[in-house]
């Protein structure tokens, strides 16, 4: 992946069929296999920074599959592999009597990582 990463958030729609992929086959296709994703800590102090003033409650991690160019700037060779998506949470509605629902928030949908394969420096597990 590039040195400078696109920081937009995904597409909930791209998201969606990312997790569904992943579903389908990302378990059981040694061809999306990914040892590990590694983060930028500027994308995951953003979030931090967002949970401490409040705007978020927690972060969800979503198991995903990269799709065939459906992400801007994601190499070719990430396409089937196995990845992670980075959706921070807000407070739910807390219908019921239930005050544990967390909301995904749709519109921060983050991913960026870099893949191993193809990127493996520095893994030591």
């Amino acid at each position: 992946m590039s040195k400078k990463l696109n920081m937009e958030p995904i597409d909930p729609k791209v998201a969606k069929a990312m997790v569904v992929a992943y579903a389908k086959d990302g378990m059981t296709s040694s061809a999306s296999y990914t040892k590990a994703v590694w983060f930028p800590a500027e994308q995951i102090l953003d979030i931090a920074k967002s949970m401490d003033e409040g705007k978020y409650d927690g972060l969800r991690i979503y198991f995903a599959q990269y799709l065939e160019g459906a992400i801007d700037g994601v190499p070719q060779s990430y396409e089937g592999k196995n990845t992670l998506l980075l959706v921070p949470t807000i407070p739910g509605l807390g219908y019921g009597n239930d005050d544990d629902d967390h909301d995904d928030d749709l519109g921060n949908i983050g991913n960026r990582g870099q893949g191993c394969p193809d990127q493996c420096n520095g893994t030591a597990l």
